[in-house]
């Protein structure tokens, strides 16, 4: 008994010890994580995919301090899982990771344990939602950076990756970042999609003669109907009022061209914190819109003969000293700045390479080269037929709009592509070409062509030197074996321009559900 009393004596004092030497900003971590009853500790893998563990908030000093642990080819796993024996992990023995979360991303998840609609903004400000509608618990979430167990980054980790380009931009040019993700996605009728999906090399006549469509969530194509818009209100009212409490503006909801298809922009803002937001609204409105009886997905082409969903990312470049935008000039004709032009140069220079990271799984290659799609390496003022869109109105509204995103793509990979290519374009001083070009108006050696399939932009992606230096080879070689043997190895084979019902229900297995 007095072993005992003197073990629990020597703890208080370690921990009492271990307190003190907290830094404020850790101690107010804690305060705030301990609001909550549970907490989410969140990654992106290299699909993209939401990865999280959930722990108490009892551990809220565990977790501050960076105790927590995950699987270190967690990352690196198939859409669907698929076991991927990357040399590193295997080299370390398997061994566990470690999640150090970023402070700055702690936020609520209000959605997961709230039971009804959405409430008004008044409800909100004087905190008058009662308990029965809170819901049992209380749940926050923060978004991770997974180092090895010595301490050292693991460098294939996309939030990694990204960050770093960042501050290269900063550190090297003296350059912020302010960007924003476009999204746009599906809503279906809850539970009529599991019959529409097909598992790679497990199909039969039967399953294929049985095989059902998912069922969207409206039926038309009437883009911006409010009688359409209507019907999705609810839903766009919890997602704005969740997303409020989470911290993060989005600038407007709409239905979209595609049956069930919608889009809810998101406002710009400054560094990494564009693609956190992204990455923290793709897995809310999946799970708002379950409260709704709806199944969302960011599946590019889930039905045939649709519209394609896509992510546009729109960005600029301010100088960090003077809060001017970088991109803007007025004394060019065109009120583009060099800098902007050598961005733009660096762009095209790696387009067909940042494809295979923008464009990530097999079925995204349905979207590319149709109507209003990306089809070009090229660009122009405010043409939507271009891949790269530069909208120039004044100093404010001078930014460019990367399109060739799909709506699976990892709000991490673009922006670091993108950061990668415009940085490179900076350093060599690239020229564009002229804008606006076309295969038929081009005069030197044609347009090229953006890649057809995932195989072949991947091959880009591994040719281009410049680029993969920029990203990191460790990022760049994980990624590539992630999509060769988990997405290629199922789908590879499949002709995804046949048109026909069964190849698609195949790639509804792998990316309907969690991309």
């Amino acid at each position: 008994m007095m072993d005992r009393m003197k073990s629990m004596f020597n703890k208080f004092v370690l921990d009492s010890e271990q307190e003190a030497d907290l830094s404020d900003e850790t101690k107010a971590f804690i305060e705030n994580v301990k609001k909550y009853d549970f907490i989410r500790l969140c990654i992106p893998d290299l699909n993209g995919i939401h990865l999280s563990k959930m722990l108490s908030t009892r551990f809220a000093k565990k977790v501050a301090m960076g105790q927590s642990e995950i699987y270190s080819g967690s990352i690196g796993f198939g859409p669907r899982f698929e076991m991927i024996n990357i040399p590193e992990v295997i080299k370390r023995k398997h061994i566990n990771s470690v999640l150090k979360p970023d402070f700055s991303t702690l936020h609520s998840c209000n959605w997961i344990s709230q039971r009804n609609y959405a409430h008004s903004m008044r409800d909100i400000k004087l905190n008058s939602i009662s308990e029965h509608e809170r819901g049992k618990y209380s749940f926050c979430s923060v978004l991770c950076d997974v180092y090895w167990p010595n301490n050292e980054p693991m460098f294939a980790y996309p939030r990694f990756v990204a960050h770093s380009l960042i501050k290269e931009l900063e550190d090297k040019y003296n350059l912020r970042l302010y960007s924003a993700f476009e999204p746009e996605f599906r809503a279906f009728v809850k539970g009529s999609c599991e019959a529409s999906c097909l598992k790679p090399m497990s199909a039969n006549v039967s399953q294929c003669g049985n095989l059902k469509k998912p069922i969207p969530y409206t039926n038309f194509k009437d883009m911006y109907r409010t009688s359409l818009l209507s019907v999705y209100e609810n839903y766009f009212a919890d997602i704005d009022y969740n997303m409020q409490l989470s911290g993060i503006d989005v600038q407007d909801y709409s239905n979209e061209d595609g049956e069930g298809q919608l889009e809810c922009p998101l406002m710009p803002t400054w560094g990494l914190s564009a693609a956190d937001n992204y990455f923290i609204l793709k897995q809310a409105v999946k799970e708002i819109g379950s409260k709704h009886d709806m199944e969302i997905s960011f599946m590019t082409t889930p039905l045939l003969n649709c519209t394609s969903s896509g992510c546009h990312y729109n960005h600029s470049l301010w100088y960090a000293d003077t809060n001017r935008n970088a991109f803007y000039d007025d004394k060019d004709p065109d009120g583009l700045s060099t800098i902007a032009r050598h961005w733009i140069g660096g762009i095209l220079e790696h387009l067909e390479a940042m494809l295979a990271v923008c464009c990530p799984t097999v079925n995204c290659y349905r979207r590319l080269h149709r109507y209003l799609a990306p089809t070009y390496v090229n660009w122009d003022f405010h043409d939507r037929y271009m891949s790269i869109r530069v909208k120039n109105f004044d100093e404010k509204r001078t930014y460019i709009e990367n399109r060739i995103p799909s709506s699976a793509s990892c709000s991490y990979h673009v922006l670091a592509a993108t950061l990668a290519a415009g940085i490179d374009g900076l350093e060599r001083q690239l020229e564009p070409p002229a804008p606006g070009l076309k295969p038929e108006t081009s005069q030197v050696g044609g347009c090229k062509v953006l890649p057809d399939t995932l195989q072949q932009a991947l091959h880009c992606l591994v040719d281009d030197k410049i680029l993969v230096n920029k990203l990191g080879p460790d990022f760049v070689d994980w990624y590539v074996q992630v999509k060769s043997v988990g997405d290629l190895s199922s789908l590879g084979h499949l002709d995804i321009h046949d048109n026909k019902e069964e190849t698609l229900a195949y790639e509804r297995y792998e990316y309907f559900t969690f991309m």
